[in-house]
């Protein structure tokens, strides 16, 4: 399983930076195959068969990336719209837990939206901080939970999360927004770590809520669409919660300098 876990690892990576670096064309494609991926693998795990709303999801998704320069209002607006128009859909076929499908655009899409708002308003080195941030997070509480264990953070929810985890990984982000600090040239590195530490307790936060769903629809995994590591919620849950955040950090507080 780990080698499967480090194979899938190393074929994955490189895709996302070089679709960032490079920008579009490239950064619209990979949205739109993560967001194929995310609406099929939501009403799978969600409704338990397949239909034509899953593909909404994608749909409005990439749509709204690709809108998002010339017509930002309709980029923000038009997820929250389709949201409440997919819960009416859901509803009218009386499918259990449409609440939840339909909360599957807004938990998609947005995130994705923020990410392209990063990209094209803080460039590459800030959006790799936010990715990096959450994958800092991720090998740091896997590596000091294994290495020191103890008390468990949230057993009911997710068993094999610890305090140490939770601590060792919120240092590795913290180290890590340093390094990215000082790649970018910024004076405020200092700043930069204390909000990577924050993010990346906030990213555990949003594994935890995915593990949450998880256990309320009686499954381990979201999906198997990744060897060894199960479904992309699996692997994007931390930066589904973080990427928003950060966005309306960077929006709508600009005085705290905080990138740039």
């Amino acid at each position: 399983m780990l080698k499967q876990r480090i194979l899938s690892a190393l074929i994955l990576l490189p895709l996302p930076i070089l679709a960032l670096y490079y920008e579009s064309p490239w950064f619209e494609l990979l949205c739109a195959v993560a967001l194929t991926a995310m609406g099929w693998e939501w009403e799978k795990l969600v409704l338990k068969r397949f239909t034509v709303l899953g593909m909404l999801i994608a749909v409005v998704g990439v749509a709204c990336v690709f809108m998002l320069g010339d017509f930002p209002e309709v980029a923000w607006t038009l997820p929250a719209v389709m949201t409440v128009v997919l819960y009416i859909a859901v509803k009218k076929e009386n499918t259990e837990h449409q609440k939840l499908f339909a909360f599957g655009m807004a938990y998609s899409v947005y995130p994705m939206v923020a990410l392209a708002y990063m990209l094209q308003n803080y460039g590459f080195v800030c959006t790799i901080w936010l990715i990096g941030t959450v994958w800092a997070m991720d090998t740091g509480a896997y590596a000091f939970g294994k290495t020191i264990g103890g008390p468990k953070l949230c057993p009911k929810i997710s068993p094999k999360k610890t305090w140490a985890g939770l601590i060792g990984g919120m240092a590795t982000a913290a180290v890590w927004g340093l390094g990215c600090a000082k790649l970018d040239g910024l004076q405020n590195f200092g700043f930069v770590m204390i909000v990577s530490a924050v993010l990346a307790a906030v990213s555990q936060g949003g594994d935890l809520f995915e593990s949450w769903i998880k256990r309320y629809l009686g499954v381990k995994d979201s999906g198997n669409l990744i060897p060894g590591h199960g479904g992309i919620f699996d692997r994007t849950d931390a930066l589904l919660a973080v990427t928003p955040i950060v966005v309306l950090i960077l929006a709508f507080f600009p005085e705290l300098d905080f990138w740039g």
